[in-house]
């Protein structure tokens, strides 16, 4: 009983399986064209929990999303002592642009820029490889989850 009781307060308040995003029908099935390998998979991943899916042809889906340019860069902030780079920062830049499975456009392009500084210690060169990249995989999150947003309100746009 005291399961069913907290099953029913989880489901009422509106929780969901973490990732998972509240999605109009139209959206359930979306084709992506020309993003990065890392950005087609945390989409994906987004929209299997969403109870959605990357269809394989833009005639099956209901918003197209074209990337238009998509890079990530390193840069780096500062040089310690020995001449290495002491802190680095992460730039991604995305301009993309959603379209209807007809080719008419929902919205003008778009553009995501997001920019992560981070120490490199130099001690444990390891480490500062596992930082550096479980930073890239959280700026693809980030962008994954505006993308989808994004879209969202183009959606919403197109319907008034």
């Amino acid at each position: 009983m005291v399961l069913f009781g907290t099953l029913a307060l989880l489901l009422g308040c509106g929780y969901h399986l973490r990732g998972s995003i509240e999605m109009p029908e139209v959206l359930k099935n979306m084709y992506v064209f020309g993003a990065s390998t890392p950005l087609q998979g945390e989409l994906q991943s987004i929209m299997k929990a969403s109870k959605g899916k990357i269809v394989g042809s833009p005639n099956d889906a209901g918003v197209v999303v074209k990337v238009l340019r998509e890079d990530m860069r390193n840069r780096v902030l500062t040089i310690g002592s020995t001449g290495k780079s002491s802190e680095s920062e992460l730039e991604y830049y995305l301009r993309f642009q959603f379209f209807d499975s007809k080719e008419n456009a929902l919205m003008d392009e778009q553009v995501i820029e997001i920019s992560r500084e981070f120490f490199n210690d130099q001690t444990a060169v390891l480490a500062k490889g596992n930082e550096e990249q479980l930073i890239r995989n959280e700026i693809y999150k980030q962008v994954a989850r505006m993308i989808l947003a994004r879209a969202r309100i183009a959606v919403d746009t197109q319907k008034k």
